[in-house]
């Protein structure tokens, strides 16, 4: 018992020591459901980030976001700003994550993490930060097995390879990841194909090459149309993409790869000539759902340019300058005024022409000088985080008496925890000694609380030391057991205990213990019953790719949860990752 005690005390100090150093204590205790929790910022930063980064700062200081996450979302609401500053504190933000113990041992967070940090590159225009950080996701996606990830990166960085003037090496690369991907399997894989295959696409529409264009936008067309007629070959198991919970984003995705198909084919046919097929194309794009879009609008007007459609053009134009609204410092903007020019030239109307042109140069310069002012702004945004770093320093120290306090009052509640733990026990021991006193002087044999609480007629007891025939006897009884349990697939009944087997083959539970250990090699029957859930499992996962993870589960007694923790720690790999491999 004073080993016992030395321990108590041992893990008290650790626990006072902790508590020193706890720099959570400034968090107020979680006021539970409230507007500031993690799925109310991710909702509020599409429409209002200013908005959700106040509902971040309320829910960090309440406790409902840890520290992690919390920056982590800072990134992601800063990667979305057309902000420079912003852009610049996102990056800043990733960096930092990527040392952070949640991160250095968890490939599928720094996948995370090397998105934004992608995608705040990208609206810098910074595309040597993209293929820096777009190369490292490849190298985890390649780690961790994830190639059709792995293949659609590559198809990224094949493209920003071409606009940084190495357009060979480039469309190379997207051309390994088209192989790669080309083959129906699943809907992310089909996702990622239709990728890469647009990029290819701009790499070509950027050089001229519009006759190698068409095939390719028929490819995605025919993919399409191929998981149209075929979706039951296609596996709903991306985590990027899933129809299970809403099917309307299935027909969505398809209206807004088949529009881009067919944007993609007027213009290709209309720079080559072809003008029934592009006109065809574009009445198809036109009536799409995408094709209202903003991002559609400005996509078709190069194909309505080389069509002679240039009352369309205009009308287009003007519609995506009013929703731009007031925001024309940008490049869709810059190239507006560009296309106006050459449909003012066209229609010989020259002063006009030279003026939008005029206007055209003036913001591109615009543009390219604020590229040059990403230094200071990084300048900035180390500035600042070292300020929020100051007063997070404050306030811990302002916490730290409190937390000391704290861990005296608990290390005082410990010791007298520990001492009434030890007077109990000693009144126990006192108390069993006087009860076996008065069972030797009674003439009453010693047991123990478990034989005074054990059966009598156990017709299938099994002793500690059995002979030939109790030996056979046991096994017997022990394959008839386990024979029910697989035939009649008892284990698959999620709530299966130890009595109900025990009652249908009115056996103690000590009898099956016994039984299990010397005949299972199993130390406990939630073991045993597991492993037999698992041999199950295994040939359901491996023979029917058509059965759900979620289905698996429940038809051998696991909860979905529970299935994947045990798969993963029995297997070292989850149910998906098994299924992958295969």
């Amino acid at each position: 018992m004073r080993n016992v005690l030395q321990v108590l005390l041992i893990v008290s100090i650790l626990v006072f020591a902790s508590c020193g150093r706890n720099n959570t204590a400034r968090h107020i205790r979680n006021l539970g459901e409230t507007p500031y929790q993690e799925d109310s910022v991710l909702v509020a930063y599409g429409y209002h980030p200013n908005r959700a980064l106040i509902l971040l700062d309320s829910a960090l200081l309440l406790g409902n976001i840890n520290d992690y996450r919390g920056q982590f979302i800072r990134a992601k609401i800063y990667s979305k700003s057309l902000l420079k500053q912003r852009q610049d504190s996102a990056i800043l933000i990733c960096e930092q994550l990527l040392h952070h113990d949640s991160v250095v041992n968890a490939p599928h967070e720094q996948e995370n993490i090397f998105d934004l940090l992608m995608i705040s590159s990208r609206t810098k225009t910074d595309f040597e930060g993209y293929i820096k950080w777009a190369t490292q996701k490849v190298e985890v996606c390649r780690l961790q097995g994830e190639e059709t990830e792995q293949w659609r990166t590559e198809a990224e960085i094949g493209m920003v390879m071409a606009h940084l003037g190495q357009p060979e090496e480039g469309v190379v690369k997207i051309d390994e990841a088209i192989c790669q991907l080309d083959a129906p399997g699943s809907i992310d894989r089909m996702d990622a194909f239709i990728i890469a295959v647009k990029r290819k696409i701009t790499v070509l529409n950027n050089q001229g090459r519009y006759a190698e264009v068409i095939p390719l936008a028929q490819r995605i067309l025919d993919r399409l149309d191929h998981y149209e007629q075929h979706a039951d070959d296609y596996a709903e198991d991306s985590y990027r993409l899933s129809w299970s919970d809403s099917p309307a984003d299935r027909d969505r995705y398809i209206d807004f790869s088949r529009a881009q198909a067919n944007g993609f084919l007027a213009g290709a046919y209309a720079m080559t000539g072809d003008t029934p097929h592009a006109r065809e194309c574009l009445s198809r794009f036109n009536q799409s759902g995408y094709g209202h879009s903003f991002g559609a609008r400005r996509m078709i007007i190069p194909a309505q340019m080389a069509l002679g459609l240039y009352d369309e053009a205009m009308v287009t134009c003007n519609e995506m300058v009013y929703r731009m609204g007031s925001d024309t410092i940008n490049d869709d903007y810059a190239l507006i005024l560009r296309d106006r020019a050459i449909v003012a030239r066209a229609k010989g109307h020259v002063a006009e022409a030279y003026d939008l042109m005029k206007r055209h140069a003036n913001l591109a310069k615009v543009l390219s000088d604020s590229l040059h002012t990403s230094e200071a702004h990084d300048y900035a945004a180390r500035y600042h985080a070292q300020e929020q770093e100051l007063k997070i320093q404050e306030t811990e120290a302002a916490s730290r008496m409190k937390s000391m306090i704290i861990g005296v009052v608990v290390l005082l509640f410990i010791i007298a925890g520990a001492f009434s733990l030890y007077y109990r026990r000693q009144r126990q021991i006192i108390s069993e000694k006087n009860r076996a006193l008065v069972r030797m002087i009674n003439g009453t044999p010693l047991v123990t609380s478990a034989d005074e609480t054990e059966e009598t007629d156990e017709p299938y007891e099994v002793s500690d030391s059995e002979g030939p025939e109790e030996s056979e006897t046991s096994s017997a009884l022990f394959d008839t057991i386990d024979t029910a349990i697989r035939t009649e697939h008892l284990y698959a009944n999620v709530s299966l205990q130890r009595q109900d087997v025990c009652t249908r083959f009115c056996i103690t539970r000590h009898t099956l213990n016994n039984l299990l250990a010397q005949h299972a090699g199993s130390s406990s029957f939630p073991q045993y019953i597991n492993n037999i859930r698992m041999e199950e499992a295994l040939p359901l996962l491996r023979d029917n790719p058509s059965m759900t993870i979620s289905a698996i589960a429940a038809a051998v007694g696991f909860t979905p949860a529970n299935f994947r923790e045990q798969f993963k720690r029995q297997y070292g790999v989850t149910p998906q990752e098994y299924r992958q491999s295969l």
